[in-house]
């Protein structure tokens, strides 16, 4: 009876396990593939909400303007927005977060992050399964799009009052950088639990 009380628990575990690391579903019914690294589950996939988690229409840029590109890119937020729409219970990363992530403190290897498929021109492994995609900026078309050239990630730290940081993964370059931006540009964002 224990043997068999044992298996059916030891299943329950496996399955609940499987599923709270298989996919993460948001406001609109868009379904994110997750995983854990470290303490720390991470979506793998781009955000693409077009409602905050009030239920609420916001403001959001389709990359290079071409709202066919939602599917594979994601969608691109200013950082107000950007600090209302990851789902219920899950949150903007910050930059304690994100370098953990990438492993600042020894070689933050780019290829290892960015998926293969997408960077033309670059030999990538995408070991992670990271997945990032170049899916650029979203502005007001004052400043390139740099679609297929680069991606920003928001963090939720600020440099001031008036700058927030990001995470840059761009074509042809090996390492990740750290800059702050103005927070009316938009960027792509990845929520974390």
């Amino acid at each position: 009876m224990n043997k068999l009380f044992f298996g059916f628990f030891l299943f329950y575990i496996i399955i609940s396990c499987k599923s709270e690391t298989a996919k993460l579903i948001d406001i609109d019914g868009n379904r994110y593939s997750i995983m854990k690294y470290g303490e720390t589950f991470w979506m793998t996939e781009n955000l693409k909400v077009r409602r905050d988690i009030n239920e609420n229409n916001i403001e959001y840029f389709f990359p290079d303007g071409d709202s066919t590109n939602v599917q594979l890119y994601g969608l691109l937020y200013d950082f107000e927005t950007a600090c209302k729409v990851c789902p219920q219970g899950w949150r903007l990363p910050n930059n304690k977060d994100w370098e953990k992530l990438f492993n600042f403190s020894k070689d933050n290897v780019a290829g290892n992050y960015k998926d293969k498929q997408f960077w033309k021109g670059e030999i990538n492994s995408n070991s992670s399964r990271f997945s990032i995609r170049p899916s650029g900026i979203g502005n007001n078309e004052e400043h390139p799009n740099n679609f297929n050239e680069n991606t920003l990630f928001w963090s939720n730290s600020k440099e001031d009052k008036h700058f927030i940081w990001t995470y840059i993964l761009e074509k042809g370059k090996d390492k990740i950088r750290k800059a702050s931006q103005h927070p009316t540009y938009a960027f792509s964002i990845r929520c974390i639990k």
